[in-house]
């Protein structure tokens, strides 16, 4: 599927923060093909590379715990409000911008088919001990998937009941409330299908709220 060139989405970010001088925003790309010169070539001729938070050398290969992160206020006032992290393909020694997800984040089990199978433990990148908590960035993954002749296909029917806010199970609310409580802290980031459909950010407001 062609979604459009990487080139012609980033400059939709980089409209968003030349507006909005005091927001932070976070992409992750996941399943990454291209080479990693295509994509610092893309955030060189947005000029995004410039607006790139770049983490410090010493807390490269998974020694950047959550405590080390600056503020929102912090990046605003350094201009360095993009996040980006790259699920596969980026060196950081080559293009510093570039994050490699899994030395940053945590993210729980994909590919749920069922409302009742959705967790909080960390899936990936694995750990000996699977009930262990690591203090980095969390992801929650929240999405369901339906079969058809074998096929696996993101489950658009339930879209509604799937991003809801209440508290029933494989509601997101719940999940969201019971990621938190797991974590003692609020979770980072929640991955979603349909996110325009159900309450996705009324969950995203109630976790900021509390």
């Amino acid at each position: 599927m062609d979604g459009g060139s990487l080139v012609d989405h980033l400059r939709i970010v980089k409209r968003f923060l030349d507006a909005n001088p005091h927001e932070v925003v976070t992409l992750l790309f996941v399943n990454t093909g291209p080479a990693l010169e295509y994509w610092a070539q893309a955030y060189f001729s947005t000029g995004l590379d410039l607006l790139s938070y770049i983490p410090p050398p010493s807390k490269r290969d998974g020694y950047m715990h959550l405590d080390d992160w600056p503020t929102v206020a912090d990046m605003v006032s350094t201009n360095q409000r993009l996040v980006t992290f790259l699920s596969g393909g980026a060196d950081e020694s080559r293009v510093p911008y570039l994050l490699h997800q899994w030395d940053y984040i945590f993210e729980t089990n994909f590919g749920i088919e069922s409302p009742d199978q959705y967790s909080c433990a960390p899936a990936r990148p694995r750990w000996w001990d699977p009930s262990y908590i690591p203090s980095r960035l969390s992801l929650v993954n929240h999405f369901l998937y339906a079969q058809f002749l074998g096929f696996r296909y993101p489950n658009a029917t339930y879209a509604n009941t799937t991003n809801a806010a209440g508290f029933h199970v494989g509601e997101l609310g719940e999940h969201a409330v019971r990621c938190r409580s797991v974590y003692q802290r609020r979770p980072n980031f929640f991955l979603l299908d349909f996110f325009s459909e159900g309450q996705a950010f009324e969950v995203e407001h109630g976790m900021n709220a509390y």
